[in-house]
């Protein structure tokens, strides 16, 4: 029985999937399947926002996937009677 203090296994699954909130370096490597250090050059050349809070750095996940959803796309492969090749060119920054 729940008595109302305690988070249903819907909403516990559901934060889970959709996480909102600040992730660290290592979480943004991790979701993206990067490396730490991918993640850090990204920062530099300015494909990832970010803030810094002293020597801590943080994303905001939502921030980062309506970044790259805004300015990036995806490449396509087609599939010629040679084999595959790729498609369009990967767009990179404005």
């Amino acid at each position: 029985m729940n008595d109302g203090n305690e988070p249903t296994p819907a909403a516990t699954a559901n934060e889970t999937a959709h996480p909102e909130g600040y992730v660290t370096k290592a979480e943004v490597a991790r979701r993206l399947k990067k490396t730490v250090r991918t993640v850090e050059n990204w920062q530099q050349r300015g494909i990832l926002p970010f803030m810094k809070c002293g020597r801590s750095v943080l994303f905001k996940w939502s921030d980062v996937e309506a970044h790259l959803q805004k300015h990036f796309r995806v490449c396509r492969l087609t599939v010629t009677k040679s084999g595959l090749r790729s498609g369009d060119s990967m767009q990179v920054g404005k």
